[in-house]
C-alpha cells in the first residue's frame, strides 16, 4: 500500500492515529512530519519494518 498523502508513492510504513479525523497510512517521511502534532500517535506497521529505514532518492 502506498502512502496516502498527494503526490507520494513511497510505501506505507506508519499508521497514524489522529484525534481529529480518520487514521492515515504514511511513508516513514510523512510520519516524521505528522505525528510532531499533538495528540498524533504513530504505529509502525510491523510487516513494513524494513520500508522504516529507506532512503529517499
Amino acid at each position: 500500500m502506498d502512502c496516502t498523502e498527494d503526490d507520494c508513492d513511497r510505501p506505507a510504513a506508519v499508521e497514524l492515529h489522529i484525534p481529529w479525523t480518520d487514521n492515515r497510512l504514511v511513508c516513514a517521511a510523512h510520519a516524521r512530519v505528522l505525528g510532531r502534532r499533538d495528540g498524533v500517535v504513530a504505529d509502525p506497521i510491523v510487516d513494513t519494518g524494513d520500508d522504516l529505514l529507506e532512503r529517499g532518492e
